[in-house]
């Protein structure tokens, strides 16, 4: 409509604007334009996207964008939309050349960049891997050696309740081997007093013995001596 409306004027107005014309985009912007807040989208894969001073093909060439390009989304008016460049370039462009999603040489590099971030992840992760299989195995040995200390302590252990068993049996052995010698030294002590006991009663007796020898010899020398008194006296 408004390239028949501009095609009914007069030529020597050009590409400039009427009242009239102003009035209706003006109208379309408040009724049917949608204003949106500034976001980056990336130009669509084409031969040529040119960027114009307004909505239709008849408008002024402001750029021509390479495809891949950032752009700010300024507003929207299907189906144009309105775009604000990197150089700080504004105009309106029709929207089916702008997309959300990067293009496809970003989306390579990104993925690159992705892919080697996940290779030195999983380098990462196998070289954790291989020290906690390292560590697994040095405990593993751990595990097995503490496993032969408690063998070996509990051998010693029994070992050791064995010899524990035969001290006791030892020692007790010992307490009746001191009580028999106890009493071997009290019978050896009544032995030996009743020793003592007859020696002393031995001496005696050989000293009533002597006495009584020496008595009798002198009776008898006493007799034999009034003997010869009396054989003298009668010759």
């Amino acid at each position: 409509m408004l390239r028949q409306r501009r095609q009914n004027t007069s030529g020597h107005f050009g590409q400039i604007f009427s009242p009239i014309t102003v009035f209706i985009q003006l109208a379309a912007v408040l009724f049917f334009g949608l204003v949106v807040h500034a976001e980056t989208w990336h130009i669509k894969p084409s031969s040529e996207v040119p960027i114009r001073t307004g909505q239709g093909t008849e408008y002024k060439i402001l750029a021509v964008v390479p495809d891949g390009l950032k752009v700010e989304l300024l507003e929207e008016i299907d189906p144009w939309a309105k775009v604000r460049t990197p150089g700080g370039t504004e105009g309106w462009m029709l929207k089916r050349y702008l997309s959300s999603d990067p293009p496809l040489s970003e989306m390579v590099n990104i993925l690159s960049t992705q892919k080697a971030e996940l290779k030195e992840k999983e380098e990462e992760i196998s070289r954790k891997y291989d020290e906690l299989v390292t560590g697994y195995s040095q405990i593993e040995q751990e595990y097995n050696a503490c496993l032969a200390d408690r063998d070996d302590i509990s051998k010693n252990y029994q070992i050791l309740r064995e010899d524990t068993a035969d001290v006791i049996k030892i020692k007790q052995s010992l307490s009746d081997s001191d009580l028999e010698i106890q009493e071997l030294r009290q019978k050896l002590a009544a032995v030996e007093q009743k020793n003592q006991n007859l020696k002393n009663n031995s001496a005696v007796k050989w000293f009533m013995a002597g006495g009584l020898v020496l008595i009798l010899g002198w009776l008898i020398g006493l007799m034999a001596g009034r003997s010869s008194k009396k054989k003298s006296s009668l010759y």
